[in-house]
């Protein structure tokens, strides 16, 4: 690596700012199958959201906001092209004792795991109007409802999990193989130990609803940082994200329930049903699918400010959102139709240039779509995507297809071979580790014609100290060579 280009990588990588806190409240009614029927909330439980007016409505700012880019008249079906795996043993059940699989997530050594319900169904009755779940009396699930599998062939590497869930949603697996699952029927968000599957740290009270801050209602996705803070997604009722320290403490959250309807435009802080949470380090965002209001929002990852929202034409109801930094970072967004609405978009996964914002491609099951498609995950060299079927309890498996592997994911991780014109431009990821610097191109490039033109500068500044230095010493021998020819002279003449 060059002197400049180590000379920008100490530079970027700067410190984070310091948190503030806002906060949400209202909850809503809601399952993995329609949207919520009505947000009334004499229906809900009777819990007091303790924090301030100013605490909840006066801090978050939003930052920037850019209209969604429109793409329903362009053909992107092979610009940035995946397929089903052929090695992959499935679509098909993976035995009799998995039932309804509502999360997947792959682990730093590429493992994938799955979140699945065993015998147990979400549907209309299955909690009261105050979200309250109905079928406690039935006892957790029996199952093993945590399960590891290879990647290569889809064989079951391990189980784990039984007598302990009631209703499954989502799993993280985060950068130290811990894993974080969520149960809407108790409210509860938990992380375990991978090796002995032991309970490191649990948060909500089991069975009850409720807004405060000890509180879930339907906590549907966790995000982990690699320093250890983690962000959740509340989800069903409550439409808020809260932000914690690694050791659990709140230092933030944002984030209500929508407020608006038909065409109006919804606010950037009102969610509806925020379903799954997805970080990119490299640009310092959280980004979130907030279902029912059919796009992806993205955050500062550092203070909740908001950034930008993804919503082309195509989008209807969106289960997830995954993100890769390779290529210079790719959203992948899990879009299912909405019912209620005739459309020919079918049930589909699309991916997004995280630059532009621009949909570069869409993929599905092969002459088909997908059915109840409710999360995904991308692997972590970014070539393989997996997509979790709620009804069919399908996991499949997407490659990127070779030429798009060969021109976007090799050359974006060989970090070494590049020129000053490739820094410039942003093909490549150079600083991989030091997400400061790529928050966007415009500072990237400013960043880095600052630091050449300083680098320059210092290195012509030393070159004249040289240069004068060189020729002051030279003049000061001559003139001593002078004095001491003189003084010869002298003396033969005396």
């Amino acid at each position: 690596m060059s002197v400049t280009a180590a000379l920008t990588a100490l530079v970027a990588c700067s410190s984070f700012c310091p948190l503030t806190a806002t906060a949400a409240d209202f909850l809503s009614s809601g399952t993995d199958f329609q949207p919520p029927a009505s947000d009334d909330q004499s229906q809900q439980p009777s819990v007091e959201f303790q924090m301030t007016p100013d605490q909840l409505y006066g801090q978050n700012q939003v930052d920037n906001t850019q209209d969604s880019i429109d793409n329903s008249n362009v053909d992107v079906s092979h610009q940035f092209h995946l397929h089903e795996s052929s090695e992959w043993p499935f679509p098909q059940k993976i035995d009799n004792h998995i039932g309804q699989i509502s999360g997947v997530s792959i682990s730093k050594d590429n493992l994938v795991y799955i979140f699945h319900r065993g015998d147990r169904e979400w549907n209309q009755t299955t909690f009261f109007q105050n979200n309250v779940f109905r079928e406690k009396n039935k006892g957790p699930i029996s199952e093993q409802v945590v399960v590891v599998l290879d990647p290569k062939n889809g064989s079951v590497i391990k189980r784990w999990g039984s007598h302990r869930f009631y209703m499954p949603h989502g799993i993280t697996v985060d950068h130290e193989n811990n894993v974080w699952l969520t149960d809407v029927a108790l409210h509860q968000v938990f992380k375990f130990d991978h090796n002995s599957g032991n309970v490191l740290m649990t948060f909500g009270t089991a069975f009850e609803p409720g807004t405060d801050s000890n509180q879930f209602c339907k906590p549907t996705s966790v995000a982990v940082t690699t320093s250890g803070e983690f962000f959740v997604a509340d989800g069903y009722c409550n439409s808020r994200i809260i932000k914690y320290s690694a050791d659990g403490q709140i230092l933030l959250q944002w984030g209500r329930s929508t407020l608006v309807t038909g065409e109006m435009l919804v606010p950037p802080y009102q969610l509806w049903i925020p379903h799954a949470l997805t970080l990119a380090e490299d640009k310092e965002l959280i980004c979130v699918a907030d279902r029912e209001n059919s796009r992806v929002l993205c955050f500062n990852i550092n203070n909740g400010t908001f950034k930008f929202e993804i919503n082309p034409p195509l989008f209807q109801r969106l289960f997830s959102v995954a993100y890769s930094p390779v290529a210079d970072g790719l959203f992948y967004v899990l879009n299912d139709k909405n019912m209620d609405i005739v459309t020919e978009t079918i049930a589909q996964g699309i991916v997004i240039n995280a630059t532009s914002l621009e949909v570069i491609g869409q993929f599905h099951p092969k002459n088909n779509e997908f059915l109840r498609p409710h999360d995904m995950a991308v692997s972590p060299d970014g070539t393989s995507v997996y997509v979790v079927e709620l009804i069919r309890s399908h996991v499949r498996k997407f490659v990127i297809d070779s030429d798009i592997k060969n021109k976007f994911i090799n050359q974006s991780n060989d970090s070494f071979k590049f020129s000053l014109d490739d820094i410039i431009l942003n093909k490549y990821n150079v600083l991989e580790n030091c997400p400061g610097l790529r928050e966007n191109s415009g500072k990237q490039i400013l960043v880095i014609m600052l630091i050449i033109a300083v680098g320059l500068f210092f290195t012509a500044a030393i070159f004249v100290t040289v240069l004068i230095y060189t020729r002051t010493k030279s003049l000061g021998v001559m003139k001593t060579m002078v004095t001491v020819k003189d003084n010869s002279i002298s003396t033969i003449v005396g």
